[in-house]
């Protein structure tokens, strides 16, 4: 596939994705961005490491913004804490140019992963609402 084609066939699966998807999406591409950095910290290059880290962070400031309090306030609050925590993890990781910081959040992102796959399985390819109170903002742009 060429660039052109997968960029291509990437805009039409954002674009023809359910909230639940896109947020799989978003949590797929923040493990990606965190497990490159991982690997190039594993390779003391932690100045490759910076771009990825900040990628990752971006994604998970996009998805805390991203969360609608007025769906559900307290599901919400504990779903902010799991994605603040990933957060500040992904800046320790930096900070501290630590793996096992990214290790942390590499873990709870992994199980977002697998928890927003059992949605999007559940809901099949009808677009439903789920009451998570997670509405993806597509305002900002992401390399998925």
């Amino acid at each position: 596939m060429t660039p052109v084609a997968g960029s291509d066939y990437l805009e039409t699966e954002v674009m023809t994705a359910t909230p639940q998807r896109l947020q799989l999406m978003l949590i797929e591409s923040a493990i990606r961005s965190a497990s490159q950095a991982r690997l190039y910290l594993q390779q003391q290059n932690p100045q490759a490491a910076l771009n990825p880290i900040l990628r990752a962070q971006r994604i998970m400031a996009e998805l805390l913004t991203g969360l609608n309090p007025e769906t559900n306030d307290g599901l919400v609050h504990r779903v902010a804490g799991v994605y603040l925590f990933v957060y500040r993890s992904l800046i320790a990781a930096n900070l501290e140019r630590s793996t096992a910081k990214l290790d942390d959040a590499l873990r709870v992102l992994d199980f977002e992963r697998e928890t927003w796959r059992r949605v999007c399985e559940q809901l099949g390819t009808e677009n439903h609402e789920v009451d998570a109170g997670a509405t993806i903002s597509l305002g900002t742009s992401f390399e998925a």
